[in-house]
């Protein structure tokens, strides 16, 4: 019977380590969920300004670059003031592009075989992790990530026919399918726009929900790994609801709202959504209003018209205030997107021969606009570089930044455009103003105020001083052509240490070092000398320490500008043995109720005032609490209620009375060390049952088989399941 029961037991033991280990495998998973993202674990951003939303900032299109190299530009990225960063197509390819050039190559990524993330290392943008990785560095620096998606079209095998790589599940099923032989030519038809061949790329019937339903599962894949929004390649060629011509499906309600659902649900993040339009729609105002409903638009004519007017010198032309069509529609500013060139006009040899000059003042007018968006499309150092290379070339050039620097730094304020001679300029709000030089480089300015008030300004290219007087914008533009001109007061740098004051029962404890506003912090322990930190760097306290001790950590920041006020955080080794309590001798404060607020600082209190109620000890009439953990060392006021103005204790709310990590009563106007079981013969104060009067176990009728938990009478393996 001893080996039987034995053997139960063990059976017992075995199955409870196997439920342990299976539960601790779960959690380990759900704490590395990808769908977690940057900002919900709680990454630091360095705060470079940057506009908070997509919508109120700029994009740079780093076309062709690979992930890892994203990664490594992004402080530069945050730097230069671009608050989004939109890589290329990232579903899988058909061929490899390792070692292939840009100018040969670059269309493979537009034509996808598959609705996933490429995970193939033949791809020479990288792997699912390393865009994961991508991801997660650009949430520390505030940067929000962009996918090129193409979800209208998939890889041929040539001109109209369907590559051999596309799943069988879709290649072979003809419902996944537009008229794959018939391209489009009549660019006035709704119907031959999205349901016809776009110069020989295989047209997927996007109106089908098993299409759908793959292409919802792969953004919810980008979803998960860090992506922040979309760029719809060939958004014109996808029907919205209601389309001329019977052309209509309920594709893009369908598929954005389930995204931005999901998005808000597992990251807590509404995605930016816009769309490629080219030339027009080919369905006129109601068209153009219905992708409105959904997502920001191209406005690539009117960005073409500004670039030739900048390139030609001609400044009337290159003051477009509207965003219109050829046709007449417009989207309305919020929902516009403007550029200085695309990947598509760079390939296509329309921009590559303009100067880094051209590119540079074209983005000086329609990046500071009030309420489009604007994306920089970073050029390679040569179209001949290979896939993968990430090149920093006039995007990071001073002006670029100081033109960035302005968007973000008048978000939300008017904008009034102007053309004076060669001079185009954009008057932000009333404090701020950049002008363009179409007809050359230097020039001494004298324009018209329309806004600007009165003052001295500065030209964050240059340093050169402008000035705004008698309704007269004077000063110098430089060797750019560009000037950026305002006074930006920048907000005032600090410095904060999380956690904050406290105590800690562990031998050490980790401490984050933050700072906002600034580029660098500095940090001193126990008044030494002050160190430098990066923003987010740990640091650890307290290692060998004795109980009771305790560590000053201070902080300060610095912009370029100002350095912070020193902020001294104080952290104290608690014994873990110990408990602690506070008591009130009632027999001196005869309240009705008696509360203990409990607090460090002003950020770390144990509850809100008036505190915690006391509880009554049956024996002595004295009131009690456990203190919370974390507080062993704070400071406590009492009082008798919210409203009490006499019965509080110190008078005045601040500062309270210093715990000292030990059992303390207060009594005669000061807390003093107290030992309660000495003077209580009931159960320790922190017992609020009733005592109750133990009771002689009742013996048990009859035998009883230890291990027999069926209670069949015997004992067998049967009983190792309910024991």
């Amino acid at each position: 019977m001893k080996r039987i029961f034995t053997s139960v037991v063990l059976s017992v033991c075995m199955l409870l380590s196997c439920v342990t280990v299976c539960g601790f495998s779960a959690t380990a998973a759900s704490a590395n969920d990808p769908g977690v993202s940057a900002e919900a674990s709680g990454s630091v951003a360095a705060d470079y300004g940057l506009a908070k939303n997509v919508k109120d900032g700029q994009i740079l299109q780093a076309w062709n670059w690979s992930y890892s190299g994203i990664k490594n530009n992004m402080k530069k990225i945050a730097e230069q003031g671009f608050s989004a960063v939109q890589t290329s197509p990232i579903q899988t390819i058909k061929e490899s592009t390792q070692g292939k050039s840009m100018q040969g190559h670059n269309w493979v990524y537009y034509q996808p075989i598959n609705f996933k993330i490429d995970t193939a290392s033949r791809n020479a943008l990288g792997t699912k992790s390393d865009f994961k990785e991508m991801c997660d560095e650009a949430h520390k620096y505030g940067v929000k990530v962009i996918v090129d998606v193409i979800l209208n079209h998939m890889a041929n095998k040539g001109n109209n026919t369907l590559s051999d790589s596309i799943p069988s599940d879709i290649r072979n099923d003809e419902n996944c399918w537009h008229s794959v032989t018939v391209n489009t030519k009549n660019w006035q038809s709704r119907y031959d726009i999205t349901h016809h061949c776009m110069n020989g790329l295989p047209d997927l019937n996007t109106g089908n929900s098993k299409i759908q339903n793959y292409e919802i599962a792969f953004m919810k894949e980008c979803i998960d790994c860090g992506a922040d929004g979309f760029r719809f390649d060939g958004a014109k060629h996808i029907e919205v609801p209601d389309d001329y011509e019977n052309a209509s499906s309920n594709f893009w309600n369908r598929v954005i709202n389930t995204i931005t659902t999901y998005a808000k649900g597992t990251r807590g993040i509404t995605p930016y959504y816009y769309g490629e339009i080219l030339s027009s729609t080919g369905g006129g105002q109601h068209i153009v209003n219905q992708y409105n409903n959904y997502m920001s638009i191209t406005s690539d004519e009117v960005s073409k018209a500004i670039r030739i007017g900048v390139n030609s010198g001609d400044a009337k032309s290159a003051k477009r205030t509207d965003f219109s069509y050829s046709d007449g529609s417009a989207p309305p500013p919020k929902y516009a997107v403007l550029w200085n060139e695309s990947h598509d006009t760079y390939k296509s040899n329309v921009t590559r021969g303009l100067s880094n000059k051209t590119m540079k003042k074209t983005w000086a007018i329609v990046g500071t606009r009030g309420e489009a968006q604007a994306m920089y499309f970073a050029r390679p150092s040569d179209f001949s570089d290979p896939i993968g290379l990430a090149s920093v070339t006039a995007w990071g050039d001073k002006e670029v930044a100081a033109v960035n620097h302005f968007k973000n730094y008048f978000v939300g304020q008017s904008e009034y455009l102007s053309a004076s001679g060669s001079i185009v300029y954009n008057e932000r709000g009333k404090s701020g103003v950049v002008l363009v030089n179409v007809g050359g480089d230097s020039a001494s300015v004298s324009v018209k105020a329309n806004k600007m008030s009165s003052g001295t300004y500065k030209d964050e290219i240059t340093g050169n001083t402008f000035t705004v007087s008698g309704g007269m914008i004077k000063g110098k533009i430089g060797s750019t052509g560009v000037a950026v001109v305002y006074n930006p007061k920048l907000p005032s740098p600090t410095a904060s240490v999380s956690p904050g004051s406290s105590t800690y029962k562990t031998d050490s404890l980790t401490l984050t070092l933050k700072y906002e506003n600034a580029s660098s912090g500095q940090y001193s322990i126990d008044n030494g000398s002050f160190k430098s930190y990066s923003n987010g760097q740990q640091i650890t306290v307290g290692s060998g320490k004795a109980f009771g001790s305790v560590t000053t950590v201070k902080v300060k920041s610095s912009n370029s500008l100002e350095t912070s006020d020193v902020k001294t955080y104080t952290y104290t080794k608690v014994d873990p043995s110990v408990e602690q309590q506070i008591w009130f001798d009632t027999s001196q404060y005869h309240w009705s109720n008696v509360f203990a607020y409990i607090y460090i600082d002003d950020n770390n209190k144990a509850s809100s005032w008036p505190g915690i109620q006391m509880k009554t000890d049956s024996s002595t009439g004295y009131r009690y609490l456990d203190v919370p953990e974390g507080f062993e060392y704070g400071k406590v006021i009492f009082t008798e209620g919210e409203g009490a103005t006499t019965n509080r204790y110190p008078a005045s709310q601040e500062p309270g009375m210093d715990l000292s990590g030990q059992t303390v009563i207060f009594r005669s106007n000061k807390l003093e060390a107290y030992n309660p079981g000495g003077t209580k013969p009931t159960d320790p104060p922190r017992t609020t049952a009733p005592a109750t009067t133990p009771t002689e176990p009742t013996a048990p009728s009859a035998k009883i088989l230890i291990g027999d938990a069926t209670m069949d009478g015997i004992i067998s393996i049967n009983d190792a399941t309910p024991i």
